[in-house]
């Protein structure tokens, strides 16, 4: 059993991102199945994530890492495929690929999570995070919108949606006790980093507005990141304080999902966004904006509300109008699960990118085969 070697340079302390968990996710599902033994290379110390590494059994590499182990690391380690995972591991990847004959004999794979383009600096390292790609020998983009662009800038690429464990049981009354929400609040939230492209402050306004119409609503506000104190503040104008709770990093959203009533998705940008794969798998109603593979995930709204990005009024109107029709979120709810489940579990999405692997190697075997060793005449 060869290993894979996963590089994730995963978020700074205080935040866990998509792609974080989804590596954690899959190398435990690679585990598992035992096709590939999986080795998660890490060159940031955040605290929080090399935890649920460890936890969850996995073989993890973490500062401090001399120059030298980093250079011998595959063959060390015997390891017989490299995924990247990010910007920074994509980077990582295509400097040891230059420099180090270890590297370069592997077949790799770098997965395209998405691209954060907000500003100049975001679009500079988008774009060198695409050459860095380019020494890959496969790309996948988790979204089908970014395929057109990812095979473009890098050559051969696939797409493949993301998938998510099935959820742990999780008591919901539970967590609205400790945050200390109303038993028969109506709660509305969302789940991701508080950063400006996943737009937590529309939630904030559509949310204000549709307390006017439904007083009942309470907003919940999962994650953390950047702009948890300016969100905080913007709350207080808004009016929320004491309708609003701000969770911060958790480390299981499964008693915040277990206790919403509704997912709402602000996003501007996205690929196949997480927190909506983990809301079909609990059967959740699900409010999202039209980015990225959303409506792909939602069947074109046949699982859930789809709304224009940047849009607080239509946000409002879909969040009213789920909350005013039960049978209807109800509808809805039991078609994402059904989705869910034949389309978008871990297992599944391990199947396909196994299978990935060993087409890679087998293509790369061929075209860049292993060099020979000479053996002395008897």
């Amino acid at each position: 059993m060869s290993a894979v070697l996963h590089v994730i340079i995963p978020q700074s302390e205080g935040a866990i991102g998509g792609s974080d968990l989804h590596v954690l996710d899959l190398a435990v599902a690679q585990q598992r199945h035992g096709q590939w033994q999986p080795i998660v290379l890490t060159l940031r110390a955040n605290r929080d994530y090399l935890q649920r590494l460890t936890a969850a059994g996995l073989s993890v590499l973490a500062p401090p890492l001399r120059p030298g182990r980093l250079w011998r690391l595959p063959a060390d380690r015997d390891v017989g495929m490299i995924h990247g995972h990010g910007y920074d591991a994509n980077y990582l990847i295509a400097a040891m690929r230059k420099v180090s004959p270890n590297w370069a004999r592997l077949p790799a794979v770098a997965t395209a999570h998405g691209w954060i383009e907000n500003t100049l600096r975001d679009r500079v390292a988008s774009h060198w995070d695409r050459i860095a790609m380019r020494s890959a020998d496969l790309r996948i983009a988790s979204a089908h919108a970014h395929l057109p662009r990812l095979q473009a800038a890098c050559g051969p690429s696939v797409a493949l949606h993301n998938g998510v464990p099935a959820p742990r049981n999780a008591d919901g009354l539970a967590f609205r006790r400790a945050h200390r929400i109303d038993p028969g609040a109506t709660l509305i939230g969302s789940v991701g980093r508080l950063s400006p492209e996943k737009r937590p402050d529309l939630l904030l306004k559509a949310g204000a507005r549709v307390r006017q119409e439904r007083p009942e609503v309470h907003l919940l506000i999962v994650g953390g990141g950047a702009q948890g104190e300016a969100l905080l503040q913007m709350a207080a104008a808004l009016g929320l304080d004491g309708h609003v709770t701000f969770t911060g990093v958790v480390k299981d959203i499964s008693p915040a999902m277990a206790a919403l009533d509704l997912l709402v998705q602000p996003s501007d940008t996205e690929g196949s966004p997480r927190s909506i794969l983990e809301a079909m798998a609990r059967g959740l109603p699900i409010v999202a904006t039209d980015v990225g593979d959303v409506s792909a995930l939602l069947d074109d709204g046949k699982a859930g509300t789809i709304v224009p990005p940047d849009d607080p009024s239509a946000l409002t109107d879909a969040i009213l109008t789920l909350i005013s029709n039960p049978t209807r979120t109800r509808a809805l709810a039991a078609t994402a699960h059904a989705r869910y489940a034949e389309l978008y579990t871990v297992d599944i999405m391990r199947a396909k990118i196994d299978d990935l692997y060993e087409t890679v190697r087998s293509t790369v075997s061929v075209r860049r085969p292993a060099p020979r060793r000479l053996r002395s005449k008897p």
